[in-house]
């Protein structure tokens, strides 16, 4: 016998896509359901997340108690082309004017606990079997029969957290090496997490892959980041673009890593999450008072129309971010070195790559 349709929203996967959308809704006074599956808990993660101000706003808005604390913000970055003297970067990006961080860092666990925590409090119900809800949003299961775009990287991303002596660490700093892009996000004063790209092939791998050679060579090779050493495990996930050609089905909305995946070039996925689940909120509270069905499918078209485009040229840009760094002859490295200084010359043109990692896209 059919499950008879409840005006509830279910969200499927208690991640922390599907915790911020479960809190979000939530806020709004919208009945939510968060589906998860009994007795799994999450894996620890040493992984960190860059989020945009933009962002950070956003989920200051939903009341996260602690958010600040457990965030490092990020008053500027600097970019080196294929070398490695801190002290000469080849273009820094801060707020001039608005003297507001570009960013900021977070442990991706500290940030899940946050979100747990306020879910717990606000007893947001949680089972383990779905039903049939007004609204399904699916952050988990890629089981839609919609089409894909998606090709492989053929790269791993590394990701740790090296302690170092203190100093003031409010500025990420992105070296962009022949062997692949290498970001340093800041924790604190004393921790650094950092992530690097690196082909299947690449000799590096093999200093990754030894503790003595890996602080060997940050000690070496990073000179700003004094007595360096590996304080946590090392995660690796391979690197892979997906972006799903329509997010939306009957009573359904797919949001998160099934919606789109990128590089992590520019630290920009979850802040492209993020924005899904800001445009999700406000169609949803603009709408409220008409008394909608929640799976109204008028408002599904509204949240794609809202998303789609400007998710795909966005996730296009990073894509091709990517592949103009992956040329490694001299006489490209040279046109990027030169390109990255000529941007001190166009202070307005920075000021709209600003804003586009800040914001994304808005056509």
């Amino acid at each position: 016998m059919d499950k008879k349709i409840i005006q509830k929203i279910g969200i499927i996967g208690d991640g922390l896509t599907g915790n911020l959308v479960a809190l979000a809704l939530f806020r709004l006074g919208y009945p939510v359901e968060l589906v998860g599956k009994k007795g799994l808990m999450p894996k620890p993660s040493v992984a960190s997340i860059s989020i945009s101000n933009d962002s950070f706003n956003f989920l200051k808005k939903l009341k996260l108690k602690n958010l600040e604390k457990i965030s490092n913000p990020i008053n500027s970055i600097k970019l080196y082309e294929n070398h490695k003297d801190y002290l000469d970067p080849d273009s820094i990006f801060y707020n001039k004017t608005k003297k507001i961080p570009l960013s900021y860092i977070v442990l991706k666990d500290k940030l899940y606990d946050e979100l747990s925590g306020e879910i717990k409090n606000l007893k947001i119900k949680k089972v383990f079997s779905p039903n049939k809800y007004a609204l399904t949003i699916n952050t988990v299961y890629n089981d839609t029969k919609k089409k894909d775009l998606s090709w492989d990287y053929k790269e791993d991303a590394f990701t740790f957290i090296i302690k170092h002596e203190k100093l003031l660490n409010n500025c990420s700093r992105q070296f962009f090496l022949n062997d692949g892009p290498l970001a340093f996000l800041p924790i604190n004063q004393n921790n650094t997490s950092l992530v690097w790209s690196l082909s299947k092939n690449s000799e590096m791998r093999k200093i990754v892959n030894s503790k003595l050679s890996l602080e060997k060579y940050l000690n070496s090779n990073f000179l700003i980041y004094k007595n360096v050493k590996l304080n946590s495990k090392i995660e690796s996930f391979s690197l892979k673009f997906n972006f799903l050609t329509c997010g939306i089905e009957p009573r359904k909305i797919n949001i998160g890593d099934i919606s789109h995946r990128i590089h992590p070039i520019a630290g920009q996925g979850w802040n492209m999450t993020v924005r899904d689940i800001k445009q999700l909120y406000d169609v949803y509270q603009n709408k409220k008072k008409y008394g909608y069905d929640f799976g109204d499918f008028s408002l599904l078209e509204e949240y794609e129309k809202k998303t789609k485009i400007n998710n795909f040229i966005f996730a296009s840009s990073i894509d091709l971010i990517r592949r103009i760094f992956k040329f490694n002859n001299n006489q490209i490295s040279n046109l990027r070195k030169s390109g990255f200084r000529q941007l001190d010359k166009f202070p307005d043109l920075k000021n709209e790559i600003i804003k586009f990692a800040d914001e994304g896209l808005s056509l």
